[in-house]
């Protein structure tokens, strides 16, 4: 209701046969005042924004309260009305997703408008795509699409960006722009939306028609799905089965898939998706975690029909993307299917997809069919995400479908704010940086990176990779661990077995192997609770559990409970056999899940072997049984060199909050006990001795930590490498640690 009268008001002053909400107000009995007025327009076109309205109005009584009320509403619209900008952006959409009640499961966690501007202006940039931008004809030929569209944020900054490429480009040409041709088109032609809440799709259309409220239209390409039902519907998904979407069942009876319009919604047989040249999306993204929150808006029952009809998607359409990962690796497939050559994928997705272990199928088709052109980090420790209501870390991914014969040189800008732009105007901040400022020598070679500043105030850091070099990396997180490019630096040459200093340069060499190849690590929590139960008595198996930071600050550990197996599964699980599970307990535990910001210790060393929650077991291979390889191993995984490839290698999910998955362990590059003396040795195990009962300070606190300069100092001397003290300062004050805004002067 209140869309409708900041629209009323709108309109009022275009076209005389629509009263302003002060005339509205002035009527006596207002709520007939405002039937009547939502009726003309009605008959005129706008169905989208007034039709319901008028149904909700219509059904209220003349209570005294609700007279009132729908004043105060009135003079709200009038006040925001008054204030120009506040019209130029998705408004009733973020009151929607503060009311949204479904979307923890729905995973309708809605583009910031700032975020949607950057990342619209990065993949639509007027040098990206080989058009004219100033001739309507080849523009109309242009197809955009947001195949999750919410309530429109990503479409309105896609037409806004447009529209402002269209007007440079005539301007250059010295040609006089016809505004109302361009909105036209793009409302007709161009742009394309698809969601499973009719609701959002009502307020789509508002949004783009609040563009220019007094042009009317045909027809908008904004397509409302079916979701759930006896047929056990996956709204947008359903296109991987078929090219054109089927809206009747096989006993003709309608499925309810409506297309909204200017001037209505038209129920539709068939829908499809076309050839797009750019797909933009923040894909739902519920994953099949405990819980399984996949379709958790469903009864049970229905939920299972879909869960299991999405399963015959994936089997059936051998698709590179795991449902592990979430619906948001599938929405990437889906957009890969529509997209020409040539044309660009535009994403805001979780941070996992770079470094998450079940995102992998989805990075191989990234590799096989794409150049990656922009990766958009967050490290603004009030902000690590791009959407609105979450604290999950995400990234904004740009990448350009290439031909099969297409050379995918070239580079991959990463860019790495420091300040998430809170306002339209910084993400257009940001992106005038990017224009203006050289881009750097493609990484590791060169120096520095491309600063980004507003006025004196730096926005973040931003390095160009060469492509076809990190296409074959396992994981993308390193372009994006970091704030300061040193660091990420540091952490590059590291995994090759080089210490690297700021201003120094390659410093001394490092001789590293994968862990797996001298170390197993053991079961993960889940597979622990699923063959123990907590014990209050001494058992044969002893465990270490959780991670408190305020109880574990040494690197020396006792057990701190003891484990008595399962009799029986539980509900709904298989029972894990003992004697499967205990001989993968070890004496070393390596953190699984770490909480950067109270956390002290990487790693631990047990007085026997023992399993965890929370923690990865790691027992050597027989031939490195002995104490001085496990007091050497611990010692280093404390280090700060360690500490650096370690988080270059995390799984981020919320800021701070990251994980260590055992595949990405067990191929993590480790002091290669094959290649050193027995005299290294017996240094890092002597300072293990020394140090291995004395308390570690915060990971903020490393730059001020005297045991762990300590650990350093015994790591340099036993590896003849020069003093790298000053990492610790640097990790200290990066914000994933500290949680603090890098600091300025």
């Amino acid at each position: 209701m209140l869309n409708a009268m900041m629209f009323q008001e709108i309109l009022a002053n275009h076209d005389r046969r629509v009263f302003s909400i002060q005339k509205t107000l002035d009527r006596e009995n207002l709520l007939g005042a405002f039937s009547d007025q939502w009726r003309v327009i009605l008959n005129i076109n706008y169905y989208p924004i007034f039709q319901l309205a008028r149904q909700l109005i219509i059904s209220l009584t003349a209570k005294a309260e609700i007279i009132e009320t729908l004043r105060l509403l009135a003079i709200t619209a009038q006040r925001i009305i008054s204030m120009k900008a506040a019209l130029g952006h998705d408004l009733i959409g973020r009151v929607y997703h503060k009311l949204l009640a479904d979307k923890k499961y729905l995973a309708t966690y809605y583009t910031r408008i700032p975020s949607a501007i950057l990342l619209l202006k990065l993949c639509l940039d007027k040098e990206a795509f080989k058009i004219q931008w100033h001739d309507l004809s080849e523009l109309a030929d242009v197809r955009v699409a947001d195949l999750a569209c919410g309530t429109g944020t990503l479409l309105m900054a896609a037409a806004e960006t447009i529209s402002h490429n269209y007007m440079g480009a005539s301007a250059a040409k010295g040609i006089k722009p016809d505004f109302e041709k361009i909105h036209r088109i793009l409302m007709e032609q161009i742009i394309y939306g698809y969601d499973v809440l009719p609701s959002a799709i009502h307020l789509t259309a508002s949004t783009l028609a609040l563009r220019s409220p007094q042009i009317t239209f045909k027809k908008m390409n904004l397509f409302s799905l079916p979701f759930g039902g006896e047929e056990a519907r996956l709204g947008s998904l359903e296109f991987l089965k078929a090219n054109d979407l089927k809206t009747k069942d096989l006993f003709g009876a309608q499925v309810e898939t409506r297309q909204v319009t200017g001037g209505g919604e038209l129920e539709l047989s068939e829908v499809g998706i076309p050839d797009l040249d750019l797909c933009v999306m923040n894909p739902p993204f519920t994953r099949s975690v405990i819980g399984n929150l996949l379709f958790g808006s469903f009864p049970e029952g229905e939920r299972k029909e879909m869960q299991s009809s999405l399963k015959k998607v994936v089997k059936s359409g051998d698709l590179d993307a795991s449902i592990t990962a979430g619906l948001g690796a599938l929405f990437v497939v889906l957009g890969d299917r529509y997209l020409k050559p040539g044309g660009r994928l535009a994403l805001v997705i979780p941070k996992a997809i770079i470094s998450g272990v079940s995102w992998e199928p989805t990075r191989e088709l990234l590799r096989k069919k794409y150049r990656l052109e922009y990766l958009v980090s967050s490290h603004d420790p009030l902000r690590w995400n791009f959407s609105e209501s979450t604290s999950l870390s995400e990234v904004l991914l740009v990448a350009r479908k290439i031909n099969n014969s297409e050379h995918t040189q070239g580079p991959m800008l990463s860019i790495n704010l420091w300040r998430n732009p809170a306002t339209p105007f910084d993400a257009l901040a940001i992106n005038q940086a990017l224009r203006n400022t050289p881009v750097p020598e493609e990484f590791p070679q060169g120096q520095g990176a491309m600063e980004l500043f507003l006025g004196k105030e730096k926005l973040g850091e931003a390095l160009a990779f060469d492509w076809e070099v990190i296409k074959e990396w396992p994981m993308w997180m390193l372009p994006g661990a970091f704030a300061q490019s040193d660091l990420i630096r540091a952490a590059y040459h590291l995994m090759q077995g080089k210490l690297w200093l700021p201003g120094g340069g390659v410093q001394g060499h490092i001789p590293l192997r994968p862990l797996k190849d001298f170390a197993s690590l053991g079961p993960d929590g889940r597979d622990i609770h699923d063959g123990f139960r907590l014990s209050e008595a001494l058992t044969a198996y002893a465990a270490f559990w959780g991670h408190e930071s305020e109880s574990i600050y040494t690197m020396e550990q006792k057990p701190n409970i003891h484990l008595s197996p399962l009799p029986v599964a539980k509900i709904s699980r298989p029972l894990r056999r003992v004697e499967d599970l205990w001989p993968l307990a070890g004496k070393i535990l390596l953190g699984a899940r770490v909480w950067l910001y109270t956390r002290r210790l990487w790693a631990v060393r047990l007085s026997e072997p023992v399993l965890s929650n929370v923690w990865w077991p790691v027992s050597l291979k027989e031939k490195y049984k002995a104490d001085i390889y496990e007091k050497a191993l611990v010692l280093w995984f404390n280090s700060t060199i360690a500490s650096l490839m370690l988080l270059a290698n995390r799984q981020e999910t919320r800021g701070a909050w990251v994980q260590f998955k055992k595949p990405v362990l067990a191929a993590l590059p480790v002091l290669d006990l094959n290649r050193i003396s027995l005299e290294q040795l017996e240094i890092l195990a002597a300072a293990y001795d020394g140090l291995g009962e004395q308390g570690l300070k915060t990971f903020p606190e490393m730059d001020v930590d005297e045991v762990r300069a300590r650990i350093d100092a015994a790591i340099s001397q036993a590896l003849g490498l020069p003093d790298f003290s000053i990492f610790r300062r640097l990790l200290a004050q990066e914000p994933v640690v500290c949680l603090t805004h890098l600091r300025q002067l």
